[in-house]
């Protein structure tokens, strides 16, 4: 049974799915970052599977879901979604290393953390499902930048992520909701905004994923050969730098978690196993 809960995090709304025995080793899950992104929407079908055994929690991150429509424009987009998530694994009374599973921008969140000597700690192992840290778009990523309040947009927004299947009209329908969630706009809006010339700087380099260099937590790397919305080939450039990683090629688009959640919770369950010795 997976449970629903809002709770105030760091004074911030905080939406979160849990399920599965409270004493099971606890898998974070992190959902994409799509309009109308949120836990339910892209793990709902997962989620069920990965309780039979782990101890699942899959928060909303801020600006998405029934979390705060909070955004802050001074840091990454990464930085202050991973300090929330740990907050709230911090008043769960999760202290321990965990499981991170995330889809597209969660994966990238998960990637993000890794390389953050902060928390590399309290990670036990990364799943990364079509997330690749931040480089490696494809030109069709562009596409899911505008949004025009309509149903219609979510639509083609679905169909750069998914695969055909029978369960479209309920993601759509899913997705939509959260998409017109009051603040929700503004939240992925912002950070596109122009800024006038004077108040222009120039950002320092992102080193990452040299960032990664030398880190011995197992992550699995799952990329999809029929997404239109990464490079070919970006799982084997974060191989290269990640020490204890595998990279596996699913004949999928970008989120078969949504299309196929037996399939693929079927490959993350096997890694989380190798990672756990099986046992729970």
């Amino acid at each position: 049974m997976i449970t629903e809960t809002t709770a105030i995090v760091a004074n911030l709304e905080t939406r979160y799915l849990t399920g599965g025995p409270e004493d099971g080793v606890p898998v974070v899950f992190l959902h994409d970052g799509a309009w109308g992104g949120s836990a339910d929407v892209t793990w709902g079908q997962v989620l069920p599977l990965a309780a039979a055994k782990y101890r699942v929690i899959a928060p909303d991150f801020l600006g998405y879901g029934g979390s705060a429509k909070s955004v802050r424009l001074d840091v990454s987009p990464f930085a202050f979604r991973i300090r929330h998530v740990f907050a709230l694994l911090d008043q769960l009374g999760i202290d321990g290393p965990v499981h991170l599973v995330g889809n597209s921008f969660g994966g990238s969140v998960g990637l993000r953390a890794l390389a953050d000597g902060d928390y590399r700690s309290r990670i036990a192992s990364v799943t990364t499902l079509s997330g690749t840290g931040g480089p490696w778009k494809a030109p069709d990523m562009g596409k899911l930048r505008d949004f025009d309040g309509s149903v219609a947009g979510i639509e083609a927004f679905v169909d750069l992520l998914c695969d055909e299947f029978s369960g479209r009209a309920g993601q759509v329908d899913a997705r939509y909701r959260w998409a017109v969630a009051p603040g929700h706009f503004g939240c992925m809006s912002a950070p596109h905004l122009p800024v006038p010339e004077a108040l222009r700087k120039e950002r320092p380099a992102d080193p990452y994923p040299a960032t990664l260099a030398g880190v011995p937590t197992p992550v699995l790397l799952l990329e999809c050969s029929e997404d239109v919305l990464l490079e070919a080939g970006w799982s084997k450039h974060l191989q290269a730098e990640l020490q204890n990683s595998r990279a596996m090629v699913l004949p999928y688009r970008h989120c078969p978690n949504i299309t196929h959640p037996k399939e693929t919770w079927a490959v993350i369950g096997e890694f989380l196993d190798s990672c756990t010795g099986g046992t729970n």
